[in-house]
């Protein structure tokens, strides 16, 4: 079973500073997911002003306040109470107008048609039915809306990677056992195909990866293990980058058709 409790646990250190996993999310995954979302409005927006975006299962707020400093008009949501408790403070703090609200994907608290733009990154493995999810997301998207979705591809090195090193493994586990289960994990034609059926089009899917030497990388999850590194040590090794190859992560973005 997966644990998304994790996130309620860990949700004092979004923000902290301190030594966490959730540091894998900010210093690692979130720049690339930023700089991925950025670029493809920039072609399709003159400007960002007025747009509506919704970003599910959003932590913390790592990608959320990012895009909000653009101009956005940003809402947040997630099933973790302590996780929105962090963003929105977070969010107070530095002075950033963004809505936080406790909720599921397969629920989404608003009416139709409500947002121009849609994340859905790091969710849709961690939820029972993402299908469901997808349907509710296309109903609260606007025609002629943008979903941005980022996730994990259902293969053995995904398995051996994200599972088995990172979570299994006695010598390389950086996380907590369950947070990902590979059963949940999902291939992009998998995915491209249910978004299809809800009318969807899907414009790009491109894949993930960690750097660029995987040896020099075990190596250095060994470090953390033995406590010569901390995490956001570890991320600076860990410098994902876009690629062709999806066996591992994929990101990409489509289109409601009007």
């Amino acid at each position: 079973m997966i644990d998304n409790k994790f996130y309620d646990s860990e949700a004092k250190h979004w923000w902290s500073g301190e030594d966490s996993p959730l540091m894998l999310i900010r210093y690692t995954m979130n720049p690339l997911r930023l700089k991925y979302v950025l670029e493809h409005l920039g072609e399709e927006y003159l400007s960002f002003e007025g747009l509506q975006v919704l970003d599910v299962g959003c932590g913390g707020g790592f990608l959320t306040e990012e895009i909000a400093k653009y101009g956005l008009r940003t809402v947040g949501i997630d099933p973790s109470k302590p996780s929105i408790e962090a963003a929105r403070s977070h969010a107070e703090k530095i002075g950033l107008r963004i809505q936080y609200l406790e909720g599921m994907g397969e629920r989404i608290p608003f009416p139709d048609s409500s947002f121009d733009i849609v994340f859905c990154c790091d969710v849709l493995e961690h939820v029972n039915d993402y299908q469901e999810v997808l349907k509710e997301v296309n109903r609260v998207l606007r025609p002629g809306g943008w979903l941005f979705f980022e996730t994990i591809n259902r293969t053995l090195f995904s398995f051996f990677v994200v599972v088995f090193l990172l979570q299994e493994c006695e010598f390389t586990s950086i996380i907590p056992r369950n947070i990902h289960c590979w059963e949940s994990f999902i291939k992009p034609e998998e995915l491209q195909k249910s978004m299809k059926a809800l009318g969807f089009f899907v414009k790009e899917i491109v894949g993930i990866m960690p750097g660029w030497n995987f040896l020099y990388h075990i190596l250095s999850l060994r470090k953390k293990v033995k406590r010569k590194i901390g995490y956001e040590e570890l991320c600076k090794f860990f410098k994902c980058h876009t690629t062709q190859y999806t066996g591992l992560c994929y990101i990409g973005c489509a289109w409601k058709p009007h």
